[in-house]
């Protein structure tokens, strides 16, 4: 990745959320957000069986080009999403996040993004990322503005994932 060493998995504690490489065990939460209303409209799809969410979080945790990880309520440990930065190869890394119904207006995604963005923003000395969210998705723009990210609408980067019921 960007000629240094490969990235050391690692944890994060910022407040009520702590981030950490993904695990198996994950993949029935991973599920359940991949039904959510919001998450199918706005998101790029999710598997939908449970060998392919298995599948797709040990893909995740190989942190092969991109780098992701769980967002968990700190006092709990309950699953409330991810976050991952693809692209760490590219000019222009993206940021894209996804939070469980239950743990979203919580400051979950800002404090995610914001932790992932600082963390790759310092360790591979990256001088811009791009968070990838639709500008429709008033909650994604929220995030967007609270991390400093800016609206824009017009770059090959935001893409709206909604889909006809």
């Amino acid at each position: 990745m960007r000629g240094v060493d490969p990235i050391e998995h690692t944890e994060i504690t910022a407040g009520l959320w702590h981030l950490r490489p993904p695990r198996e065990a994950e993949a029935g939460d991973l599920l359940a957000l991949a039904e959510d209303p919001d998450t199918v409209r706005w998101s790029p799809p999710l598997p939908s069986t449970e060998e392919g969410a298995a599948a797709w979080v040990r893909t995740q945790a190989e942190w092969d080009g991109r780098v992701t990880f769980s967002i968990l309520e700190s006092s709990t440990e309950r699953w409330a999403g991810h976050v991952t930065v693809t692209g760490l190869e590219g000019p222009e890394p993206v940021v894209l996040c996804r939070v469980a119904p239950w743990a979203r207006g919580r400051g979950a995604a800002t404090t995610a993004v914001r932790c992932l963005s600082g963390w790759v923003t310092a360790i591979l000395g990256t001088p811009r990322l791009t968070l990838v969210h639709a500008p429709a998705d008033l909650a994604a723009c929220h995030v967007a503005t609270k991390t400093g990210y800016p609206l824009t609408s017009t770059t090959p980067t935001t893409h709206l994932h909604a889909r006809t019921p």
